[in-house]
């Protein structure tokens, strides 16, 4: 789960959160293991460190032109002490020491894109370490990364739009007004969910088909890195469905329903990655339902429909990784420890509002 571990003749340590992932906002609760086998290691300091950061890089240009954008921010970057030994000689034995934290209710999603011009990452780990007094002497230590899902902001209820058009052809033949109105179920999702959409149209007072609808699933990634910005927007699915005729119309029992299972089209096996609301990561989902008129209208705007849906990570099924322990593990286990670093740094973190307000979608 994530685990890296710096052993020492003298024993090792271990640290294990509760879960492997948690929602902004939770109460995050785990342990660290101390197992000293041989005496003789100088040291009596248990820190605990909390560390949650995200990077970008991305290339722009080719050639002599070429230009390299690296960002990194960090939201947590704090060590307490947990415990102190009285002795400065670490004594043989097995210890648990218990620790609880609140996760900042605003923390982005865990995250990470590779691919081979531009990559992003957001992640979080706890570390425990042993600290020694002793010169020239490294430290024990491990470390556990976990995941951290984007906060729910927003009940999970569905979603209802409406949009009436006049249309022209040609740029000047009034052609009548179409109005669609659609349900989507919800508005969070996981990727390989399959969303249900309901599409009412009224197509009555409108001259034009409607030859075919496309249902739409756009992702949009921000990436940034000190005043640089590169917006990497794609429609990943379409689905299309049949359209409707002129002076027409299919609402109330005579709606279409229809199903769209959350995925890459060109790659489905390969899982979506997730929401996300960094400083420098940003990434949202948007569904779409548009219909294609015949004739030229692209002087109007079309009525178009577009759902923003939020993509939580999934946890793969063999996330948790056991934790091994000696055959006579029997240890101490001491007062849990409640550490609060809510007053004692200011973390740099996106604006809560940013899912909502969405600045970066004026295209869609």
């Amino acid at each position: 789960m994530g685990n890296s571990n710096k052993k020492s003749e003298y024993g090792d340590i271990a640290i294990r959160t509760e879960k492997p992932f948690y929602f902004a906002g939770d109460l995050v609760r785990g342990n660290i293991f101390l197992n000293i086998c041989k005496s003789g290691y100088q040291g009596n300091i248990i820190e605990f460190t909390v560390q949650g950061k995200e990077k970008t890089e991305w290339e722009e240009g080719s050639g002599d032109e070429q230009r390299t954008y690296k960002g990194k921010n960090k939201f947590y970057s704090q060590s307490v002490p947990i415990y102190t030994f009285s002795n400065q000689i670490a004594q043989i034995g097995q210890y648990v020491f218990p620790f609880q934290f609140q996760l900042h209710p605003n923390l982005p999603g865990s995250f990470h894109h590779k691919n081979q011009y531009d990559c992003g990452s957001i992640s979080y780990n706890v570390k425990a370490k042993f600290t020694s007094t002793q010169p020239n002497k490294p430290s024990i230590r491990n470390k556990q990364e976990f995941m951290v899902r984007e906060p729910i902001k927003q009940n999970v209820v569905g979603q209802e739009q409406e949009s009436t058009t006049n249309l022209t052809e040609c740029c000047c033949n009034n052609k009548g007004s179409s109005r669609l109105k659609s349900f989507c179920d919800k508005n969070h999702y996981l990727p390989g969910d399959t969303a249900q959409l309901t599409i009412e149209v009224d197509n009555s007072n409108c001259y034009l088909n409607i030859d075919y609808f496309e249902i739409e699933l756009h992702q949009v990634l921000i990436l940034k890195a000190n005043y640089s910005t590169t917006k990497l927007a794609r429609k990943i699915l379409t689905q299309r469905i049949p359209g409707i005729q002129a002076r027409s119309k299919n609402v109330g029992s005579e709606s279409r329903n229809v199903s769209i299972t959350l995925l890459n089209q060109i790659r489905p096996q390969i899982e979506l990655t997730p929401t996300t609301n960094g400083k420098l990561v940003n990434q949202q989902y948007y569904l779409r339902v548009n219909p294609k008129f015949e004739g030229c209208i692209c002087c109007s705007q079309k009525p178009v429909i577009t759902f923003q849906i939020v993509l939580l990570y999934r946890i793969p099924s063999d996330y948790i990784q056991p934790l091994p322990q000696p055959p006579d593990w029997n240890p101490q286990t001491f007062e849990p420890v409640l550490i609060d670093f809510e007053h004692q740094y200011q973390m740099n973190i996106a604006n809560n509002n940013m899912q909502q307000n969405d600045p970066f979608m004026s295209k869609y």
